[in-house]
């Protein structure tokens, strides 16, 4: 509305103390003048647009969420779709590195603490500890970083069996998950995986139907023993039958959790840096010189969060979620649609 004000009408209005109606008429002219040369900034519409675009080129359910995070936690920037509930794959293990982080901040546990590979912990493929001896003694720091860098499965399940089912569960809310019940009991890997072999008709429809006692009661009676693999049919498609499950901004929250708890005066903050190992980002990122990232994906799903640190010295978070029960993942046409995403809200941050 002021870049519409004529000058005349200006000096009729201006009444400023110790200011002639000339010198108040030029000060507006410099004021109009400085709002119709200053920058361009994107808008969130803009960048959604542009989201929007790059998404609409992978069929099935699509989500994308870009956070600053503040004092008072992340504010959304840009979304879409951001509050749906989507199926995230090893996305959930974010919350196995968050509990342990909260353990070894209260001085509970130690990253170089030692546990022994168990026989009846070995998780599904791929992973690549199934295949170490049974018996042979790892640090948590090294349980940390499979689990988070190559999503090794074994690793998984031994810190879910040694830090507690339902321990992690309420870390979960701990850390502004909105929606626990989706994900309770909180299934290990070896579990998902048997809830969804064909060759016992996918149980986990059936478990799907039950309350969470009655889920739990069937994860310690009906579920097979055993972790020979090999006779497992696994269906890529049964993901409503069992997984892990949450909204992207659920995912935010778990990681500005995770960022303020690894700060460099607490003990969990080497877990930081086990997140920037794998980024899954195009290298020589002068603009985020941190880059943290957590993923899943599965045949049929993929996701991606990660935590960024901006060279303007701000923290932010991206999300980039797909689900599509009826086809297989293009994984290339997925992973360039993540760099296009990435590159436009790189952009916008920069403006």
């Amino acid at each position: 509305m002021a870049d519409r004000i004529s000058a005349r009408s200006a000096r009729a209005r201006l009444h400023l103390p110790g200011f002639s109606r000339r010198s108040a008429t030029i000060l507006l002219q410099i004021a109009l003048l400085t709002i119709s040369v200053l920058p361009t900034t994107f808008e969130a519409g803009d960048v959604e647009a542009k989201a929007k675009a790059a998404l609409d080129k992978l069929p099935g359910h699509t989500g994308f969420l870009f956070t600053e995070l503040t004092a008072s936690g992340p504010q959304v920037l840009y979304g879409i779709n951001q509050d749906e509930r989507f199926a995230v794959g090893s996305s959930f293990k974010l919350f196995i590195l968050g509990t342990l982080a909260d353990e070894v901040n209260g001085d509970r546990r130690g990253l170089d603490n030692v546990m022994r590979l168990r026989a009846d912990w070995k998780g599904p493929p791929h992973s690549e500890m199934a295949d170490w001896p049974v018996g042979s003694p790892v640090t948590l720091q090294t349980l940390s970083l499979k689990m988070i860098t190559i999503s090794d499965n074994t690793a998984t399940d031994h810190l879910i069996h040694l830090l507690g089912r339902e321990q992690i569960e309420n870390q979960m809310t701990t850390m502004g998950n909105r929606n626990p019940e989706w994900n309770r009991p909180l299934l290990t890997t070896r579990e998902m995986t048997l809830l969804r072999d064909k060759n016992t008709g996918v149980p986990g429809h059936e478990y799907q139907e039950l309350d969470e006692a009655g889920r739990r009661e069937f994860l310690a009676k009906r579920l097979r023993e055993g972790t020979n693999y090999e006779d497992v049919d696994f269906d890529t498609a049964a993901y409503d039958a069992a997984e892990w499950y949450a909204t992207p901004i659920d995912m935010a929250r778990a990681l500005d959790w995770i960022k303020n708890h690894t700060e460099e005066n607490e003990a969990a903050n080497p877990l930081r840096g086990v997140l920037a190992v794998e980024t899954k980002l195009p290298p020589d990122q002068p603009q985020w010189p941190y880059i943290g990232f957590k993923g899943g994906s599965e045949d049929q799903l993929l996701c991606g969060n990660w935590l960024l640190k901006n060279k303007n010295g701000r923290w932010y978070t991206f999300h980039v979620y797909y689900n599509n029960p009826d086809s297989k993942t293009d994984q290339q046409q997925t992973l360039d649609t993540i760099h296009s995403l990435f590159e436009i809200v790189t952009e916008a941050v920069e403006q």
